[in-house]
């Protein structure tokens, strides 16, 4: 697998950092429950979030171990998440073409992905933050319609008041939240 400074691998502190709870929670918030599904695909590494899926959905999720650049997903899901991965990817559209080809004709798929900042507020881990444009553009290439949009900020409301930068942060960064259904025109 090839290694980049762009990839990531949620470790503990990660999972206990304050604004990755806020932010799963948020993202827990936001999913509707599907009364079929019988299997889910979280794409990314499994992690504290992987389980909460599964309650959510009452059902088994697997995780991804391909390099998602490059790898082929296989097998055939009822729902599929993909929280903060695109923005780690250099190409971002053969990942969601690889999610269609394992998302079941009336799945759905819910992501998550920072909205685009000025470039002084980029991360240095992010080979891309979208705009509304360009990640509707994205979605909309890849063959899914949107059927839900909500942007959230995902830290705690005083970190935005410990500095220039953090306050910053809290007027430009915001992270989308989306569920998405295959177009009726990419449906096989």
């Amino acid at each position: 697998m090839m290694v980049s400074s762009f990839r990531k691998t949620p470790g503990q502190t990660y999972e206990m950092q304050k604004h990755t709870q806020i932010r799963w929670r948020k993202t827990i918030e936001f999913l509707r429950p599907m009364a079929h599904a019988s299997g889910g695909l979280d794409v990314g590494d499994r992690s504290t979030l992987t389980a909460q899926l599964e309650e959510f959905f009452h059902c088994p999720f697997t995780n991804t171990t391909v390099d998602l650049d490059t790898g082929e997903l296989q097998g055939r899901y009822d729902v599929v998440t993909c929280f903060e991965v695109l923005e780690h990817l250099f190409n971002p559209l053969r990942c969601l073409l690889q999610i269609k080809k394992v998302l079941v004709r009336d799945g759905r798929l819910y992501l998550s992905t920072p909205t685009g900042k000025p470039q002084f507020l980029l991360s240095p881990s992010h080979f891309h933050e979208f705009s509304d444009h360009s990640l509707t553009a994205l979605i909309k290439r890849a063959g899914f319609t949107e059927l839900r949009r909500k942007k959230v900020t995902t830290q705690p409301w005083w970190f935005y008041f410990t500095g220039i930068r953090p306050m910053l942060r809290g007027v430009f960064e915001r992270t989308w939240l989306l569920e998405l259904e295959m177009s009726e025109s990419s449906s096989e």
